[in-house]
C-alpha cells in the first residue's frame, strides 16, 4: 500500500512538474492546421449561395502571457477558401471572356475575340494571409491540461484568386439566337471582384495538452462573423456579370456586381513549443 500511495504522489509531482514548464512560459509559438466551413450571406437576390464552402489553414501561431489566465494571441496564416454560388431561378446571368480572363464591361467593346458564356454556378477561389488578434483566456492547469477562450478578429488579406465556372458557352454574340454548348470555364480570373480584406469577429474555445516538457498540442473550435464585403462594389463600367431581359423586342443588359459576407466554422489543430 505504501509503494501504491508512493507511486501515486510520484506522478502527481511529475504532472505537476510538467505542466508548470507550460504554465510558466511567456512566450508560446508553434504551428497550426486548420479547416472549416464557410457560409455566405448574400446582399443581392441576383444571384444565390449554392451550399457551403471551405477552407483550409496552415501557419504559425504565438500566444503571449500577460499572466497564467489572460494573454494575446496572434499569429500569421495561410487561408485557402471557397466560395459557391448559383444563379437563381429567376435570372440568367451571363459574361464576357477572352481565354482565361474575364472582360469588365469597359473592356467588351475593344475585344477582338470574345466569347459570351451564361452562369450556372460558381466556385470562387480566394488565398488570403491572415493575421488573427485574439484575447486569450486560459484555467490553470488541471494535470496535464488546461482550458481556454479566445474573443477578437480575423483579418485577412486576399493575395490570389481564381473562378472555377459551369454553364453555357454561345458561339455567337447574341444570347438567345446562338446554339448553346455546355461546359466548364475553369482558373477564370475577373480583376478587382473579390475585395482585397476581410475581417471578422468571432470566438473559439478548446483545450491545450501538455504532453512533454513545455510543448503542448491544443485543439480549438470558433465561429467567426465577417462585417466586410467579400467582392467589390464596382461602378457599372467596372463589373463583369449582366443579365439580359428581352423588352418590345430589344435586348437590355443589367450590369450588377455580387454582394455577400461571409461566416466561418473552424476547427483548428496547432502544437506549441
Amino acid at each position: 500500500m505504501k509503494k501504491v500511495l508512493l507511486g501515486l504522489i510520484a506522478i502527481g509531482l511529475s504532472t505537476v512538474a510538467m505542466a508548470q514548464d507550460a504554465a510558466d512560459k511567456k512566450v508560446q509559438a508553434g504551428l497550426i492546421l486548420g479547416a472549416g466551413i464557410n457560409m455566405q450571406k448574400m446582399g443581392t437576390k441576383i444571384i444565390e449561395t449554392n451550399s457551403v464552402g471551405n477552407d483550409l489553414t496552415i501557419g504559425m501561431n504565438m500566444n503571449y502571457a500577460f499572466n497564467e489566465n489572460i494573454g494575446f494571441n496572434s499569429g500569421v496564416e495561410f487561408d485557402f477558401s471557397t466560395v459557391k454560388y448559383k444563379t437563381s431561378s429567376t435570372n440568367q446571368i451571363y459574361y464576357w471572356y477572352t481565354d482565361s480572363k474575364i472582360l469588365q464591361q469597359d473592356e467588351v467593346a475593344g475585344a477582338t475575340s470574345k466569347e459570351l458564356f451564361k452562369l450556372s454556378s460558381r466556385a470562387q477561389k480566394g488565398t488570403y494571409i491572415t493575421l488573427p488578434t485574439m484575447l486569450l483566456f486560459r484555467t490553470n492547469f488541471i494535470g496535464y491540461f488546461r482550458y481556454f477562450g479566445k474573443f477578437g478578429l480575423r483579418n485577412s488579406f486576399l493575395v490570389a484568386s481564381k473562378i472555377n465556372d459551369a454553364g453555357v458557352n454561345y458561339v455567337s454574340d447574341q444570347p438567345g439566337n446562338s446554339s448553346e454548348v455546355p461546359g466548364e470555364n475553369l482558373n477564370m480570373q475577373a480583376k478587382g471582384d473579390m475585395f482585397f480584406f476581410k475581417s471578422a469577429v468571432g470566438l473559439s474555445g478548446g483545450a491545450e495538452w501538455n504532453f512533454v516538457g513545455s510543448t503542448s498540442l491544443v485543439a480549438e473550435i470558433g465561429f467567426y462573423y465577417g462585417f466586410t464585403p467579400l467582392h467589390l462594389d464596382k461602378n457599372e463600367g467596372n463589373t463583369t456579370l449582366f443579365t439580359a431581359a428581352v423588352f418590345n423586342g430589344t435586348t437590355s443588359d443589367n450590369h450588377f456586381s455580387n454582394q455577400a459576407t461571409q461566416q466561418q466554422l473552424q476547427f483548428k489543430v496547432s502544437i506549441l513549443f
